[in-house]
């Protein structure tokens, strides 16, 4: 929130309740009239990110782990109603309502209670069921003090132990209005995010001239959770993907991938699972760098398809280069120059986890909630390999990652008997098909994410866009980490830029992508990682 430029203005924030409940009573209250017990189960994810919560005890201070947009409304748009009353009924309003009504997972709450499959019950609300309480926090002339103040507000009450675990704000000011939305990561994943500006735009332009919005009919998230669980119960130890992963680890010696540029003065000690750059408990930082810019982002693309390649393996086959001269020492060379390092690279090959999206049917491609799923990803970065080698060998090594992320991390991670924590993880996702993307300028649309602490994670998000690509990382607030992430992203852009401007050679590689039909990704130009 602190990177966002906030216009100040009037703050309100607005609550769901169960209807009926009346002014006063607690949020989420247990015995609100309208909750149905739900037989369907929760997914895998949202059991595991809910059992973390609760491992540090009902009312213990714990990280935020949110995600939120942030958008401009139209001008003419109002909180109509009153200040505090929930039976108001503008246009606003039946907007955010109606975008509730279309997305049963907000209607659903996950209690703690032993189940036939799982540790939660599921209790939903209906159609309907959702009235929307909002309180006057006042008036900011402060833009940084007004971010504070939402981020306070995203971060208590965006708890994944209470329903509900999702709250937004509107700021009302000179120019217009802005919208926040902020939810736990149990209700939504990145793709979510960007849905969101595109579908409340058309429902409160629908709802204002009485005519129906033009948004595609969605599945839920709930049948989704549902048909991945049965499905995931069917994995066993010695099913392929399991065993794939078993190698992984075991290729790793025994743990998952961690950052491979360490920075000068960290190349000693690599620590244990949670050891790393950060120490315990370190608050992490980040950054957002743009790479290409929208001409050079195609030329990209077209140096690397001739050879097997795409987009994606494209940005692998370069960080996995910069990262390898990021080891040796080889920083200070200059623009776009490959030249080969004095030392040996210490691993020898990239070792990643990357998510993909498990939107593998049509219903849920416009749905939001948690459609996520990690793959490893490991392939070779030898001396004296050419960028053509290194792009097939990135290829291959995403060949059925798709399969792999399918079936849940959590569950491998049950059926490996270890408990895993990813610590490297590279995103990737093409924005340019997501509804509205063309308008989220005129909207001034961004995605948010809560801050974040933990010793060694470093994640880097690779996001295209029709603006161009762009490259948003955190890591731990140590100079080191800083110093060895920065100069990665650097020298990945330097050499994207070069791709793009001489093209490469190389050997063609078919990537195949093979998944149980409800489960797998839809097939596009670009696998599309989220």
């Amino acid at each position: 929130m602190d990177e966002l430029n906030v216009t100040p203005g009037l703050l309100t924030v607005w609550r769901a309740v169960p209807r009926g409940v009346e002014q006063g009573t607690p949020q989420g209250v247990e015995g609100a009239a309208g909750w149905v017990v739900d037989g369907r189960a929760a997914s895998y994810v949202q059991e595991a990110h809910i059992a973390g919560a609760l491992a540090g005890g009902r009312g213990a201070e714990r990280d935020p782990a949110w995600l939120a947009t942030a958008f401009e409304l139209p001008r003419e748009a109002r909180a109509e109603g009153g200040d505090t009353g929930g039976g108001g009924n503008g246009v606003l309003e039946a907007a955010l309502l109606a975008w509730i009504d279309r997305h049963e997972s907000l209607r659903s709450r996950l209690v703690p209670e032993k189940t036939s499959r799982g540790g939660l019950r599921r209790d939903t609300l209906p159609v309907g069921g959702i009235a929307l309480r909002r309180t006057a926090e006042g008036n900011f002339t402060c833009g940084k003090s007004l971010a504070s103040r939402i981020e306070e507000v995203f971060d208590a009450e965006t708890d994944p132990l209470d329903w509900p675990s999702f709250v937004f704000a509107t700021v009302e000011h000179t120019d217009g209005h802005t919208l926040y939305l902020g939810f736990d990561h149990s209700n939504v994943d990145g793709y979510s995010i960007l849905l969101i500006a595109h579908e409340i735009h058309e429902l409160y332009a629908a709802i204002s001239s009485g005519t129906r919005a033009a948004l595609t009919e969605v599945g839920s998230y709930l049948d989704f959770a549902d048909i991945e669980r049965e499905y995931a119960a069917l994995v066993h130890t010695e099913h392929a993907a399991v065993v794939r992963w078993r190698e992984f680890l075991g290729s790793g010696g025994g743990g998952l991938p961690e950052f491979p540029a360490r920075g000068r003065g960290e190349r000693g000690d690599r620590g244990g699972e949670r050891g790393g750059p950060g120490g315990p408990g370190r608050e992490q930082i980040g950054g957002c760098e743009r790479l290409l810019d929208a001409d050079a982002a195609h030329a990209f693309q077209r140096a690397c398809r001739p050879h097997g390649g795409n987009f994606l393996t494209g940005v692998l086959t370069c960080l996995a280069l910069a990262a390898r001269e990021e080891e040796q020492g080889e920083g200070e060379q200059g623009e776009g120059e490959l030249r080969e390092g004095e030392l040996e690279w210490e691993s020898g090959e990239f070792r990643a986890l990357t998510p993909f999206h498990t939107r593998g049917d049509a219903r849920w491609a416009h749905s939001v909630g948690w459609y996520v799923g990690l793959a490893p990803l490991r392939f070779a970065v030898r001396r004296g390999d050419s960028f053509a080698d290194i792009l097939t060998a990135a290829s291959t090594a995403l060949d059925g990652a798709g399969e792999m992320a399918a079936i849940p991390f959590p569950r491998v991670s049950e059926l490996l008997g270890r408990r895993l924590e990813p610590r490297f993880v590279v995103s990737y996702m093409d924005m340019r098909r997501t509804p509205g993307a063309r308008r989220w300028g005129e909207w001034k649309a961004a995605a948010l994410r809560s801050r974040r602490v933990h010793p060694d994670e470093v994640y880097l998000w690779v996001n295209r866009s029709y603006d161009g690509v762009h490259l948003s990382f955190r890591h731990p607030a140590t100079e080191p980490a800083r110093h060895a992430v920065s100069r990665l992203v650097a020298g990945t852009g330097r050499l994207m830029r070069r791709i793009a401007a001489e093209g490469v050679p190389g050997t063609a590689v078919h990537v195949q992508n093979v998944l149980p039909r409800d489960l797998v990704p839809a097939r596009q130009q670009e696998p599309a990682p989220c």
